[in-house]
């Protein structure tokens, strides 16, 4: 094995993870909620045959990242405009 391998290997995060395993790393956020982070490209995602899954990574810097909440945002520049 390479190094590079062996250091895959040794890891103790998971390379992918499910929606559901997600939920629970993102601190037990609903199944809807993944699927709005996963449809506004806020989660990437791997899809392998049927299945959906989320780099371990792009949990982290999600967790990490600022969030704006658009329907907010969008109510805020509504009221603004009138």
């Amino acid at each position: 094995m390479t190094e590079q391998t062996t250091q895959i290997a040794d890891a103790k995060e998971p390379l992918l993870v499910t929606k559901h395993q997600a939920r629970f790393y993102l601190g037990g956020i609903s199944m809807r909620t993944i699927e709005k982070l996963i449809a506004t490209k806020q989660l990437h995602v791997r899809r392998i045959g049927r299945r959906t899954l989320i780099p371990y990574k792009s949990l982290i810097a999600f967790a990490r990242s600022d969030h704006t909440f658009q329907r907010r945002k969008k109510r805020l520049e509504d009221n603004t405009a009138e």
